[in-house]
């Protein structure tokens, strides 16, 4: 058996999707794992553009707890500026490393040319995940399918791609949706089988997976994004879908509101996101998230502060009277306004 490479003390994982990042962060969590880290005491996560330059420092030098690594983790490191001093002091810290902790950095893309590219090639490790392009796209959907105990013919593929389109997370989203459907058991070892009929009716005849998708570009305060999809929803729906956006809006700033007050509390966990929205429910059986949803969850909150959010439910509530008592183009121009405040 071929001998694994030597763990480098930093990373840098540059991609422009979520899935990606994620994905090659993990494979990373379970090298550590294997050289016998534990992940639950030897391990942080920081959002760059929210930590300070001593937070980070101080984390990095700081010593692991019966294991031989710690990891820490500093999500989105290309939104600082060149100036910013957090930017310096992970170049800086980069440099000259601590041996006993693996740092690994995110990105959604980094020059080339950038003085922390550089030392990182010289020092550590570039894992740079291109997103597939149409060719490859039908592999990695294949692959998402098997990891949910599926197994899709071509047909069934096509459709999923032509509906959702090329990003993985709302891909994988919908697989899961998939899944649910054909009660798959990923223990059993047999792939439920999934064709083009199951694809287009719980996908295609649904506005559930594009609703996804405006709440998802809602969480990463991308407004064109969301307009451009309540635009098709409008198209395909009616006007009457302004109500189900509105809902779906909603229902996205209260996980927001309550991941954000968690992360504020020093509770950024899966179980503990999922035990206050079910404590939320009034029957308490609200949504449960996956752990790589809850903590995507738990990201898109650290970009808002508690008081944007909930001035953004507030306000919602106000559009939704609007909707109610108003012509429905009054409605839709209400709930325009209130996407373009929230992504602002």
């Amino acid at each position: 058996m071929a001998k694994k490479a030597a763990l480098k003390p930093v990373y840098l994982i540059i991609s422009p999707q979520s899935f990606l990042r994620r994905q090659a962060l993990e494979l990373l969590r379970e090298r550590l794992t294997e050289e016998g880290t534990d992940l639950e005491l030897d391990s942080q996560t920081l959002e760059a553009n929210e930590m300070d330059a001593a937070t980070f420092t101080t984390a990095a030098d700081t010593l692991p707890f019966l294991s031989p690594y710690r990891l820490v983790v500093v999500q989105n490191v290309d939104q600082l500026s060149a100036k910013d001093d957090r930017l310096k002091a992970l170049t800086a810290y980069a440099q000259d490393p601590n041996p006993s902790t693996v740092l690994a950095l995110t990105a959604q893309k980094q020059a080339k040319s950038t003085r922390l590219y550089k030392i990182v090639a010289e020092k550590g490790n570039i894992l740079e995940r291109k997103s597939p392009d149409k060719n490859e796209l039908p592999r990695y959907v294949n692959a998402l399918f098997a990891e949910a105990g599926l197994n899709p013919d071509s047909a069934a593929t096509t459709t999923l791609i032509n509906l959702v389109g090329d990003d993985l997370a709302s891909l994988g989203t919908a697989i899961q949706k998939l899944a649910a459907y054909k009660n798959a058991d990923t223990d059993s070892g047999t792939l439920a089988p999934v064709n083009r009929n199951d694809v287009a009716y719980l996908i295609g005849e649904s506005s559930e997976v594009k609703a996804w998708e405006f709440t998802e570009a809602l969480a990463t305060r991308n407004a064109a994004r969301a307009l451009k999809i309540l635009d098709r929803l409008t198209e395909t729906e009616g006007e009457r879908v302004h109500h189900f956006a509105s809902y779906m809006a909603a229902a996205k700033v209260r996980e927001l509101l309550t991941a954000r007050a968690l992360v504020d509390r020093g509770e950024g966990s899966a179980e503990a996101l999922n035990s206050h929205l079910k404590a939320q429910s009034s029957k308490g059986r609200g949504r449960t998230l996956p752990d790589w949803l809850a903590q995507k969850t738990f990201t898109q909150a650290r970009k808002f502060t508690s008081t944007e959010l909930s001035n953004a439910l507030r306000d919602l509530a106000q559009v939704e009277q609007t909707m109610k008592t108003s012509p429905p183009q009054l409605g839709r121009l209400a709930l325009t306004r209130w996407v373009l405040q929230f992504c602002a």
